[in-house]
C-alpha cells in the first residue's frame, strides 16, 4: 500500500475538517447582518482550496520517477491553473462569482479523476474527492440561495 494511504483516518478527518469553514460561512451568510462579508470569506476559502488542489499535482511529479518529461511539464503547468483561475473568480462581481467557483471545482475534479485513473491511485482518494467536492459546491450554492433570500427580505 502507498504510504500515502497508511493513515487514511487521518486523510479523511483532514478532508472533512476542511469543509466547516464553507458550512461556518454559509451558517454566518444565514444569520449575520452582513451577509456579503461572509460570502466573501467563503469564496476567499475557495480560491486558497482550489490553489491547494492543484498543486497535489506537483506532488504526483515530485513522488513518481515514472512520469514522462511532457507529463511532468503538463502536471505542473496544471499545478497553477486552479490557483489563476480561482484569483479570476475572485476579481469577478461578487453577485456572479459562485458560479464560475462550481465550475472551478468540478473541472479540478474532472482533471483529478482523469489523473488518478490513469496513475491507478486508490479509489479512496477518488470517492473522497468526490464527496468533499460536492460539499463545497454544495456549500457555495447554498450560500448563494441564502444570500438571495437575504436580498429578497430587505425589499
Amino acid at each position: 500500500m502507498n504510504k500515502a494511504y497508511v493513515n487514511k483516518k487521518q486523510i479523511q478527518v483532514l478532508g472533512y475538517g476542511g469543509l466547516i469553514p464553507f458550512y461556518g460561512c454559509v451558517l454566518a451568510v444565514y444569520y449575520s447582518n452582513n451577509p456579503d462579508f461572509w460570502i466573501f470569506a467563503l469564496h476567499s476559502y475557495a480560491v486558497v482550496i482550489a490553489a491547494f488542489l492543484g498543486a497535489i499535482s506537483w506532488g504526483v511529479v515530485l513522488e513518481s520517477e515514472q512520469i514522462s518529461v511532457g507529463k511532468q511539464q503538463g502536471l505542473l503547468l496544471w499545478g497553477v491553473i486552479p490557483a489563476l483561475l480561482g484569483w479570476v473568480c475572485v476579481l469577478l462581481p461578487q453577485s456572479i462569482r459562485a458560479g464560475p467557483l462550481v465550475a472551478l471545482f468540478l473541472l479540478i475534479l474532472v482533471f483529478d479523476a482523469v489523473l488518478y485513473t490513469k496513475k491507478g491511485i486508490s479509489d479512496f482518494w477518488l470517492k473522497l474527492r468526490i464527496f468533499l467536492t460536492f460539499g463545497v459546491v454544495a456549500a457555495l450554492i447554498t450560500a448563494e440561495f441564502f444570500r438571495y433570500l437575504f436580498s429578497v427580505s430587505k425589499m
